[in-house]
């Protein structure tokens, strides 16, 4: 049995690869493969008995050779084989692309198993996900039935893993779900923590859907959980209802024997509730603009929760532009604030970060240029293109990506997003083939031609034509080592991109882009060349079921064009002010807000999960509608 197969189930994946052991294959193997009829090739699932003389342990080079000399299906073994010893040697991409052209239905059961295992570790442990479900929901599912107890648990913790990486949230929760029913005790109870946060991760709007039309009790009880959670989490007195009512009618429930930690913390958090917070931010000089977007966000949010009955705090403004931070904290204190919002100059950002200690805990709306800090009472929360094209990176690699060519703007912001992408790509084991940087005065038509080196298809024609002195007959080729573009534009320039793509022979290559190409209002008509792009961006643009936003948008129309993404920073301000208790004694907690899935980090900075979509037929669609990368075959 292979040594995967005998671990405890493990849904995180963080163990050491523990890999099955290469059996050695004998000299006679190879004498058979490469030639003499008269010696007879030992069968795919057995290994002839191995003598201290005859034994010879081949490296993965000389199995694909033999590979080569052999029949269809022999070849098939010893590929995988080799796949093996390419593990063994810490060269998981290599093994990846050798498992990746194994046809696995013609290996028998035990090495399809160890196929499977293999493919899923390997993808898994390496930050993929699409490879790890093609094995799984293929030759996966054909041994299934097959396979024992722990193996299955094995297999299906792979497989929720898989889709969770790839953003198919609730087909991850079912696989949980799966995983919780073979489990007991403490095992189960972490395979539900983990339906829980897949759950979560669901918009409101399908977990509703999902309420209505699904048949298993079980995880229908789950969902309306989820629904009181993301329904109710702005109003605590409304929540607390809600929570009371969901433990009446679900009382035998898994859920309701041992509550989710984030739900337990929110009861705590409802009986001592925040009362009033002072919000820094510029009233005056350059930053007023972006400083009244968040300013007005905050105060639509706390008036709409005024609406629907909820209790809120008391908010205090000061100019951060016309007063020193110890004026700030000063006035804030007198007025008996208890948090603080902001403030937004990365310069003054900065400043806190050196401070030792704050009047009151603070929630700066940007990231100072420190690194770390060791002042406990901040927490910094931002909406940059660093974190935008750091996600890039992650989704792209996620997706199988390798090598990239990037095109960003020749500016501050856009060498801010590049040096982000390139860090977080380097470190997963990607590739960045070439580099493209534009401005207004840049063609970018010819700087992609260049990127994909169909000029030097064309050079090589036209000196072939020289020296052979005639005609020939030529089809332009672009460049065929790269697999994906990443793109920093604004709607205006990501217009230009595809078509250029396509005129330059490269209509297939990935594309994933920050949010910078969409305001987060559809135009089917003038996006239509966006499409096939995909690109991440806040849930408040994509989920289109925010009474809070049309608000907004109905009250400032034209500010919402430029700012929408600084007024939805405010409404999530205001509720992180109020849950940075939980989110600091529960690490794995998140508040699910217009800007994304925000957590905090190690050091005490709110990340942000955003959404990422795909425009088709001009409008942006959420990659969980998408097909799922499981459709594929793995041969």
């Amino acid at each position: 049995m292979p040594a995967r197969e005998q671990q405890t189930c493990n849904p995180n994946l963080k163990a050491p690869l523990k890999l099955h052991r290469w059996l050695a294959i004998p000299v006679i193997a190879m004498l058979a493969a490469c030639g003499g009829s008269s010696t007879q090739k030992p069968q795919p699932d057995s290994t002839p008995e191995i003598t201290e003389k005859q034994e010879v342990k081949l490296t993965a080079e000389d199995l694909l050779l033999l590979a080569q000399q052999s029949s269809f299906d022999q070849a098939q073994v010893y590929q995988l084989r080799a796949a093996e010893i390419l593990a063994q040697e810490g060269k998981p991409d290599a093994a990846l692309r050798l498992l990746a052209k194994i046809h696995a239905y013609r290996l028998p059961f035990s090495l399809q198993k160890r196929f499977v295992f293999l493919s899923a570790e390997l993808s898994l442990g390496t930050g993929e996900g699409w490879q790890a479900l093609i094995a799984l929901n293929n030759t996966g599912n054909l041994i299934y039935d097959r396979l024992s107890p722990t193996e299955q648990m094995s297999l299906t913790a792979y497989r929720a893993h898989a889709y969770g990486i790839l953003g198919y949230h609730e087909a991850s929760a079912r696989e949980y779900l799966l995983l919780a029913r073979q489990q007991t005790g403490q095992p189960a109870q972490q395979a539900y923590e983990q339906l829980w946060q897949a759950l979560l991760n669901i918009t409101l709007n399908d977990i509703r859907s999902l309420m209505d039309s699904e048949k298993d009790d079980e995880l229908r009880g789950w969902l309306d959980l989820a629904r009181v959670r993301k329904e109710a989490a702005n109003n605590l007195d409304q929540f607390n209802a809600e929570l009371s009512r969901w433990l009446r009618h679900w009382s035998d429930h898994p859920g309701a024997l041992a509550l989710p930690r984030d739900m337990a913390f929110l009861v705590e958090i409802s009986r001592n509730p925040v009362q009033h917070i002072a919000v820094f931010l510029p009233q005056s000089g350059p930053l007023a603009r972006a400083g009244n977007a968040i300013r007005d966000g905050i105060v639509a949010a706390a008036v709409d929760a005024r609406a629907q009955s909820a209790a809120t705090p008391k908010l205090s403004f000061y100019d951060s532009n016309t007063m020193s931070l110890d004026e700030l904290y000063r006035a804030a204190m007198a007025a008996g604030a208890e948090v603080a919002i902001g403030p937004l100059s990365k310069n003054k950002v900065t400043e806190l970060q050196e401070r030792g200690a704050l009047a009151l805990p603070t929630l700066a709306l940007n990231y100072g240029t420190n690194a770390e800090t060791e002042n406990n009472q901040l927490f910094q929360y931002a909406i940059s293109a660093e974190d935008e094209a750091s996600q890039a990176a992650k989704t792209a690699w996620q997706d199988g990506k390798k090598r990239a060519l990037t095109l960003t703007p020749a500016s501050d912001w856009g060498g801010r997003a590049l040096t982000a992408f390139e860090t977080t790509w380097s470190e997963q084991g990607g590739t960045v083939a070439e580099t493209a940087m534009y401005s207004g005065k840049t063609n970018l038509g010819l700087s992609i031609e260049k990127m994909l080196e169909v000029d030097k298809s064309e050079r090589r024609w036209r000196r072939m034509s020289q020296i052979l002195d005639q005609k020939i007959e030529f089809e332009p080729r672009r460049r065929q080592d790269i697999d994906m573009m990443f793109l920093v534009a604004t709607p205006a320039t990501a217009r230009q991109v595809k078509p250029a793509l396509a005129f330059y022979y490269a209509a297939d290559l990935p594309v994933y882009a920050t949010s910078h190409l969409y305001n987060g209002k559809a135009s089917p008509s003038r996006d239509q060349d966006l499409n096939g792009i995909n690109f991440c961006d806040i849930p408040w643009f994509l989920e289109n079921d925010s009474s809070l936003k049309r608000q907004i948008d109905k009250a400032w129309p034209d500010e919402t064009n430029r700012y929408g993404r600084l007024f939805a920073m405010g409404t999530d301000a205001l509720q992180l002010a109020g849950r940075l208790r939980m989110l600091q004694a529960l690490p794995d907690s998140k508040v699910y807000g217009a800007t994304g899935a925000l957590s905090m980090q190690g050091n005490q900075t709110i990340q942000r999960q955003l959404e990422w979509a795909t425009f088709v037929r001009g409008r942006p669609v959420m990659r969980q509608y998408l097909v799922s990368p499981a459709a594929q075959s793995d041969g």
